[in-house]
């Protein structure tokens, strides 16, 4: 909303409306305020699908016509990338994705007159909303909270924080979260909907498997015309949280990569993005990430799937060894939210031919974008892509050339 001469994020406001509000608090560099009343709705505004909408924390656009999401979503990487647009270069905004479709999430434990439950916690708080189905989650994940609920007192889930569920292509992970290890738990089922379901304990940054053997998770990714490869997936592992969009991702990033033969993945997690690259165009990959566990499971994918590729442990938010990375055809930059400015600033020692650049948070990436235009690369072409429908984020895919 704009008021003043100042920009504030407002809850459950939508574009076009005018509104009473107050500011109550500035976070993260922002000013946020609070609805009082609607003087005069928008034409896109709508009542919410979801019962709890104006609780739960989870979604953010529920008020907003869902056929106007798209458009909000790509202004807004259109925006955050103004100072490095030109003329010749591409954009392309998003396209809807399926909804019901969120294949990863953490519910917290909460407790109300009907017992011990599993919510979401509502927006700006630590209290929990109870919820009797979730729009935005895959049919699985709801019909597994509900068997969790149903087993409350069996599995304890009064002495746990959080419980995160992982679904991939042929299982589930389950993780309780923040409690002592459990002695004798009677593991109260292991499939639903005729998945299977790998239950583990989580405390201090230890993830433990509750029964054994440990059963083996996998993410189908494309490659085109070779085909699929499977990626196996740990409980500690990263995945994009809809399958649909990771997929989209990955084929935009095969199209770009075509003709590059040395490919360097930054922030490389566990080469979701870089392994179909070497399976598809027979690439060298070479990789860096932070995480241990990470860099170990796709060296580990890297040898199972006989590819050419190597991942390393870097920590590149600080000063790390360019030998292994430098002179890359392409170089695939795939940060977290805050950004990458310290690998940004080095490009002129990397001096990849291209760059692809991923952004959850399109202010960073347009913060990085700046860099890479200072050091002689031309923006070629944008991509909004809605990985998180409902909610107030957009994922920016960007190419980059000398």
């Amino acid at each position: 909303m704009r008021a003043d001469g100042h920009t504030y994020l407002v809850v459950n406001a939508v574009p076009g409306d005018h509104i009473a509000f107050k500011q109550v608090e500035k976070r993260r560099g922002a000013l946020r305020g609070e609805l009082i009343s609607i003087v005069e709705s928008s034409p896109d505004r709508v009542s919410p699908s979801c019962p709890v909408a104006s609780q739960c924390g989870g979604c953010a656009m529920q008020f907003l016509n869902p056929a106007k999401h798209s458009e909000v979503k790509s202004s807004w990487v259109f925006d955050a990338f103004s100072s490095c647009r030109h003329l010749h270069a591409t954009y392309l905004p998003s396209d809807p994705v399926s909804a019901a479709a969120r294949r990863r999430i953490r519910w917290y434990i909460g407790h109300d007159e009907q017992g011990t439950f599993l919510g979401f916690r509502a927006k700006a708080s630590h209290s929990v909303v109870r919820h009797d189905l979730c729009m935005s989650a895959t049919p699985s994940l709801n019909r597994l909270r509900q068997e969790l609920e149903g087993s409350a007192e069996l599995v304890a889930l009064d002495a746990y924080e959080s419980v995160q569920a992982i679904e991939l292509d042929d299982g589930i992970h389950l993780i309780l979260e923040g409690a002592s290890f459990p002695s004798g738990l009677d593991i109260p089922f292991q499939q639903i909907d005729g998945m299977l379901l790998q239950w583990w304990h989580r405390c201090e940054g230890v993830t433990r498997p509750l029964h054994k053997p440990v059963q083996q998770f996998h993410d189908r990714l494309p490659t085109g015309e070779v085909g699929d490869i499977s990626l196996l997936v740990g409980p500690d592992d990263f995945i994009q949280g809809l399958t649909e969009g990771n997929r989209l991702m990955i084929e935009q990033i095969l199209e770009w990569s075509e003709g590059s033969s040395f490919v360097v993945d930054l922030f490389s997690g566990i080469g979701n993005l870089s392994l179909p690259i070497a399976a598809a165009h027979g690439s060298r990959v070479v990789g860096a990430e932070h995480n241990d566990a990470s860099v170990r499971a796709a060296n580990a994918n890297a040898k199972r799937l006989n590819l050419d590729a190597n991942f390393i442990q870097a920590n590149l938010f600080e000063n790390f060894s360019i030998e292994p990375l430098a002179g890359a055809d392409l170089l695939i930059l795939d940060p977290p939210r805050r950004g990458a400015k310290k690998v940004c600033s080095m490009m002129g020692r990397l001096l990849p031919a291209k760059i692809i650049m991923v952004n959850c948070d399109v202010a960073s990436g347009g913060r990085d974008g700046e860099m890479l235009q200072s050091l002689g690369y031309r923006l070629h072409t944008l991509r909004a892509l809605d990985l998180f429908p409902y909610t107030g984020h957009v994922e920016a895919m960007s190419l980059w050339v000398r």
